[in-house]
């Protein structure tokens, strides 16, 4: 389904003292999170959401950025949004998903909602973007598969950006146990876009003493399903039940 550009850009919602940084998946833009993003401010919530550096224009653009810009990109707008909320909560989808936990890695937040996070891609290309990217500068992407939302990406990407999200996930891969705020960790069962054991490996390597994980019957894009309002209560209730605290070891739990 195409958006108009104006559906592209980063939104603000101002609420309470409770925010919520919402970061967006490789290739695509804050559409990604656009349901849980209203569906948050209804509760009251402050919602911001961020459009990474390179996303929303031309893949030119995107070549041009490092994956470092998307990390200081994170950073830079947590600053921004803790200055205004006592507690910061980042939610990530996909790629968005690594770049939150590698924030929360370093950075002061109140937690982290990692949803369809890559440890593993499913497709071929992205394990050997490394070797290929001089024999091919780009590859299509393709049709994403209909949604109940509007969605939107790019549908050709450089191979050189892909290698760059290889190197992200490797840094996230890293920081896991680094990890200590409450974490949400949510996985579609019938994702063809990340293979699903990679919500386990994030669950298991996280070093938070309340952390807990979710699969959901549900393809990659797991926000914009026809019934993921039932995702968007369940991720609101750990939220609201983890009031930014550190948890206790009694709080960890895995649900399939």
């Amino acid at each position: 389904m195409s958006v108009s550009p104006a559906y592209r850009r980063p939104r603000f919602w101002p609420g309470d003292e409770r925010g919520c940084l919402m970061i967006h998946g490789f290739t695509s833009s804050p559409a990604d999170l656009r349901p849980l993003s209203e569906h948050l401010y209804r509760l009251g919530f402050t919602v911001q959401e961020l459009l990474l550096p390179g996303h929303g224009l031309t893949p030119g653009e995107m070549a041009r950025c490092h994956w470092r810009d998307w990390q200081q990109a994170v950073a830079e707008e947590l600053a921004r949004l803790a200055a205004r909320c006592s507690q910061v909560w980042l939610l990530g989808f996909s790629m968005g998903g690594i770049l939150a936990l590698l924030t929360a890695a370093t950075q002061e937040t109140a937690g982290v909602v990692s949803i369809s996070a890559p440890i593993w891609p499913r497709p071929w290309l992205t394990r050997y973007a490394f070797i290929l990217q001089p024999f091919y500068r780009s590859v299509k992407l393709g049709e994403p598969r209909p949604c109940f939302y509007p969605f939107w990406r790019y549908q050709e990407v450089a191979t050189k950006s892909i290698a760059g999200l290889m190197s992200l996930i490797s840094a996230g891969k890293k920081s896991l146990d680094q990890v200590t705020v409450p974490v949400l960790v949510l996985q579609g069962r019938d994702d063809r876009t990340v293979n699903p054991a990679s919500a386990r490996y994030i669950y298991n390597r996280l070093g938070s003493a309340k952390k807990e994980l979710r699969f959901f019957p549900g393809p990659h894009l797991l926000l914009l399903g026809e019934n993921s309002s039932d995702i968007y209560r369940y991720i609101s209730h750990f939220i609201m039940e983890a009031k930014g605290d550190k948890g206790d070891s009694s709080k960890t739990s895995a649900r399939s």
